[in-house]
């Protein structure tokens, strides 16, 4: 029988076909199939969908329901006639034995009280490995390719046998055993694996403690699961089809010996437990089976490639997973949010959450400093501690590795003997750290572990990972530390323990002896002294978590964590109160940004939150504003912002007088904003350099840059055309009220019109313009497709200027929608030309007659057009069918010209949407005329007649017309147009009528109290108004609480009573 199992397999094991998949296979893309693994940081963390979020690698928390039912069990109604075919021999009986089982795997797998177990649960995406070419030519080992977790145990070709013995790797923490139990819930279910017909696991950490020297594969059976004891049929038939599950070959006492051992095709002749499993995975015993074994990188070496038909390895979560797992750990979505709050601002916590391990490490810290925050008032702005998450991590570290140790020499040591038989080892993996730290250096090979007397098995466990060989030649081990802020953290601990148990200082300079160096007795302040410096002088930033973490392993909170490291405690509170007060006098000397931000994470480590309060404060009360900050104080605010939870998209700091470092300090989180908002700020040419240096980061997204206001010349354009090109997001540059010139025109224009440039609105008004810009401008209008609206107001425009503007307004190829040429008369050539020759509005109305004139938006204001200019624009818009919003505001329009007016905008063609005529000595008597034009028109919808004294018998008029069925009026603005509440009754009850109006501006006027039930029950009524303005009446502060009262019972509108600042 064992010669013809030994026929039958060698006619089984045929070559396996090469699966690759062209997206990953990075070995095809570049010729060098170890190229991607050369710098363990760039190396792609790959996704690891759905992974169990509660279920760590060392801790199984097992909840058994023996009150369930079969019928209860989540497995309970499989068909188990598509599993075992009907013309088996004691069909019957394995039938029964299979229940049994299924039955037995869910009570050792986790039961979860609730919906679903699989709730509680998340997929895996296992990684298969990438071999080289030639491995794979000779051992017919398939490229790299990605898997879903359904496919680990799955044939690469639909049709195919699964696959006989499959691999998966993966480093201490990463889920490996948590992945097992998830596929054993599963398979019970019945929801994956349908073609296998039994599933036995084995855990080596558990198979080490078999008393049995030699036993076969049907004892091992009967002794792992009790319940397996009439199971000899299954290995009689070929039709069966098992799956073995061996998980942690690295924890295992016994070597696995391929080459020496002898050949076994009995499943129930005896052996030894190593000779068992390499019978097993060679194919010799239960040849139709098929193998799954789970090991750190570590135990790869005993089993020879060519027995492995796929070799997977599990790399941790991605982004969205580790956002994943907060939400499955807790119900409490507002605490699972903060968590992911503070570990995606927090880099060096993020990038070793891909780690499951150290998500449950972080997550139950966090439950604790959370609570915490409240007593700081730290709600807005969460400041964490790193410190305590990576000595917790350690410590996890340790006593999983002791727990290991357990179970192979049966001995048990406490917290305290643990930590301090460990002590030489953390030393010298801690020295190690240090020196590749000061060499800046983040790779080692097992050779460098061995000089440095660190234990190898140590830094297997979840400190370092292995990631690559020499050469292919040789079988030595390169290492990095899983992320660098664990080498940082190693090293910082080694400093500490250095002082602290030789008085000894690793950063001196090691040109003097160590005798000497002892001899003199270094204080941890002089030690963190030195550190900083260090910090501030380099220039990669290699230095900054360590001087954190430095910082943090002082203080006595975190000593305690390791206590049995430290022999002794030499420390004194004077050190920490020392380092503080350095650190806050190092904050207002002229440093980098991104140092001045490690500095105050120091402080963070040292538990003091006294300036971050205080820098929260600020941004709550605007005080900033009112007084001068220091640099600390924008370091702070830079440092408050970087960590607040609010999502806000603009950053406003207008009116703020900044200073050149004020600006400096700001930088590193200035272009985390959408919107930057420096109106008035005093910024001068020298700001806008620094902030060209601010926006070129990479990741950048401003589209709205507001810059008025700050004395700009033609000295600082150059950083703005650096700014343009270099920021492809960037939408709107607002640069008006500055002194830019046609030097400065002339120098942007360049950029303004390189096809990188996307800028959709610029405004350049009142920056003393005169002919020589127009002609660029001409230029930039022609040339960039992407510029909708363009501003220049307030400047010397003159008829010759706009003469060479209309023909760009005139050509197919400029896309300009919005044009603003308010107050451009104001010199003695303006846009109109001079006062005897009226020629401007001529020519501006041959562009709007114009077909290829895309205009949509015309401001005229402030002009001083003539009546005559009223009877051409009224014939030009009568032709134009684009424009859609005009503002004659500021301009002497009067009875005459309303009448003019008019007649074009109860012309059925009139595509008027938008009028402004602010200011503009309307009388009551214009208010008939455009009452009719409000019953005639269609298209308007927006009407401002601010600051014309209308009076209470002019809104009588409008009001006729606002509540007839006809006006289509959705916007109203009457400001200071001396209404009083006479006319209240009449306006309200016209606007209710309607229910059109979203917009209504009444603010500026002579409304009293006896108003408010009038204006309350338009509040109250209309459905569609959005905004009301009622600021500057003459209420008394009784009736402004009424109305403020109001917005409990209409929350969606916006009541607006009092004065509010703009800048």
């Amino acid at each position: 029988m064992a010669a013809e199992k030994a026929q039958d397999l060698e006619s089984r094991r045929s070559p396996v076909a090469t699966v690759v998949c062209p997206e990953l296979s990075l070995s095809s893309q570049t010729g060098d199939p170890d190229s991607s693994l050369q710098n363990p940081f760039n190396r792609e963390v790959h996704e690891v969908q759905h992974f169990m979020a509660s279920i760590e690698e060392d801790q199984r928390a097992l909840e058994i329901r023996p009150e369930d039912s079969m019928n209860d069990l989540p497995g309970g109604n499989l068909d188990l006639n598509d599993n075992v075919s009907n013309g088996r021999d004691g069909g019957d009986v394995l039938l029964d034995l299979k229940k049994t089982h299924i039955k037995a795997l869910k009570e050792m797998c986790v039961c979860i009280r609730g919906e679903s177990a699989s709730n509680r649960f998340i997929d895996v995406h296992p990684w298969q490995d990438e071999v080289s070419e030639r491995q794979c030519t000779d051992q017919n080992i398939r490229p790299v390719h990605l898997l879903s977790y359904a496919e680990i145990l799955k044939p690469a070709t639909e049709g195919h046998k699964p696959h006989r013995t499959t691999i998966t790797t993966g480093i201490a923490g990463i889920g490996k055993t948590a992945c097992v139990e998830k596929l054993i819930h599963d398979w019970a279910a019945g929801s994956i694996l349908s073609e296998f017909d039994f599933i036995f696991m084995f855990a080596f950490s558990k198979l080490n403690m078999l008393p049995q020297k030699t036993l076969s594969l049907m004892q091992l059976i009967q002794i792992c699961y009790p319940h397996m004891q009439d199971c000899k049929e299954i290995f009689l038939s070929t039709s069966i089809k098992c799956l073995y599950i061996f998980d942690g070959l690295d924890e295992s006492r016994q070597t696995l010996n391929f080459e020496n051992q002898l050949a076994c095709y009995d499943e129930c002749e005896s052996r030894s437990l190593e000779s068992l499993l390499s019978n097993l995975i060679r194919g010799n015993i239960h040849p139709s089976s098929s193998v799954w074994i789970t090991t750190r990188p570590a135990g790869m070496g005993q089993i020879p490639l060519c027995y492995i038909d796929r070799l997977t390895e599990l790399q941790g979560f991605s982004e969205h997973e580790k956002m994943e797992y907060f939400h499955k750990k807790y119900e409490n979505r507002h605490l699972a949010e903060k968590m992911i709050s503070v570990m995606k601002k927090e880099r060096s916590l993020s990038c070793l959450c891909y780690l499951p391990i150290f998500c449950s490490v972080l997550s139950t810290f966090l439950e604790d400093a959370l609570k915490s925050f409240q007593c700081h008032e730290l709600s807005d702005y969460m400041p964490v501690a790193i410190t305590p998450v990576f000595n917790k991590f350690l410590v996890h570290i340790l006593s999983h590795q002791q727990q290991r140790q357990a179970y192979l020499r049966g001995a048990k040591q406490t917290f305290a003997e643990l930590m301090k038989s460990r002590q030489r080892d953390i030393i010298s993996l801690g020295k190690l750290a240090f020196d590749l730290l000061r060499s800046e250096t983040f790779i080692f090979s097992e050779h460098n572990l061995r000089m440095y007397n660190a234990d190898v098995s140590l830094a297997e466990s979840g400190i370092c990972k292995e990631f690559a060989k020499e050469n292919a030649n040789n079988s030595k081990k390169i290492f990095c530390f899983v992320h660098g802020a664990l080498q940082e953290y190693m090293a910082a601990l080694y400093v500490l323990l250095s002082f602290n148990n030789t008085k000894s200082n690793p950063l001196m300079a090691s040109t003097k002896p160590k005798s000497q160096q002892r001899c003199e007795k270094p204080s941890y302040f002089h030690i963190l002294k030195q550190a900083c410096k260090e910090n501030l002088k380099s220039s990669s930033g290699h230095f900054g978590l360590f001087l954190r973490f430095l910082c943090g392993l002082g203080t006595k909170t975190n000593q305690q964590s390791l206590k049995g490291l430290m022999t002794s405690c030499g420390i004194h509170h004077d050190d920490i109160t020392k380092i503080i007060q350095f650190l806050k006098e190092k904050l207002q000397e002229d440093i980098a940004p991104e140092k001045c931000l490690t500095l105050i994470h120091c402080l963070i480590e040292l538990g003091d939150h006294s300036f971050v309060v205080q820098s929260s404060k600020i941004l709550a009360t605007e005080a900033a504003t009112y007084r001068t900050l220091s640099p600390m104080d924008y370091s702070a605010m830079a440092f408050a912002l970087q960590m607040s939870n609010e999502n806000s998209e603009t950053f406003n700091l207008s009116e703020h007088k900044i200073s050149s470092i004020g600006l400096r300090r700001l930088a590193p989180v200035l272009f985390s904003f959408t919107s930057l908002k420096m109106n008035g700020s005093n910024l001068g040419d020298s700001g806008v350099k620094i902030l060209s240096q601010v926006t070129r980061c990479r990741d950048g997204k401003l589209q709205n840059l507001e810059l008025e206001r700050n004395d700009l010349t033609h000295k600082c354009c150059e950083a703005l055309a650096f700014i343009l090109s270099n920021n492809s997001m960037l939408r709107n540059l607002n640069l008006c009220d500055n002194h830019l010139g046609d030097k400065g025109i002339c120098l942007l224009s360049t950029t303004l019109k390189q096809p990188q440039c996307r800028i959709q609105k610029l405004n350049l008004s009142n920056n003393n313009l005169s002919t020589g810009s127009w002609e660029e401008l001409v230029s930039v209008l022609m040339t960039n497709q992407t510029l909708r609206e363009l501003n220049v107001s307030n400047n010397r425009v003159g008829e010759a200027g706009l003469r060479i503007l209309s023909t760009a307004l005139k050509n197919s190829r400029c896309k300009l929608q919005k044009l603003g040429l308010n107050n451009t008369s104001t010199f003695d050539f303006g846009m109109m030309g001079s006062y005897l020759e009226e020629t401007g509005v001529e020519v501006l109305c041959d562009v709007l007659r114009n077909p290829n004139c895309t205009l949509k938006s015309l401001e005229l204001a402030s002009n001083c057009l003539s009546q005559k200019n009223y009877g051409e624009l009224t014939s030009a818009i009568r032709i134009n069918h684009t424009l859609t919003h005009l503002d004659l505001s500021s301009n002497v329009i009067q009875d005459t010209g309303i009448n003019v007016l008019s007649m074009a905008l109860m012309d059925p063609s009139c595509s008027i949407q938008s009028l402004r005529m602010t200011d503009t000595k309307l009388t009551p008597t214009c208010c008939e005329k455009l009452a009719t034009v409000l019953v005639t028109n269609q298209t308007l919808r927006e009407l401002d007649l601010s600051m014309n004294k209308l009076g209470d018998s002019g809104v009588h008029a409008l009001s006729t017309a606002l509540k007839n069925p006809n006006c289509k009026l959705e916007t109203l603005r009457l400001k200071r147009t001396s209404l009083t509440d006479g006319c209240c009754h009449k306006l309200m009850a016209a606007l209710s009528t309607t229910q059109t109006i979203t917009h209504l501006d009444l603010s500026e006027n002579s409304f009293t109290d006896c108003s408010l039930s009038n204006i309350s029950n338009l509040i109250l009524t209309c459905g569609n108004l959005v905004v009301i303005r009622l600021e500057q009446n003459q209420f008394t502060t009784h009736g402004q609480m009424m109305i403020k009262k109001l917005n409990l019972e209409k929350p969606n509108i916006e009541i607006v009573i009092e004065r509010t600042k703009k800048y």
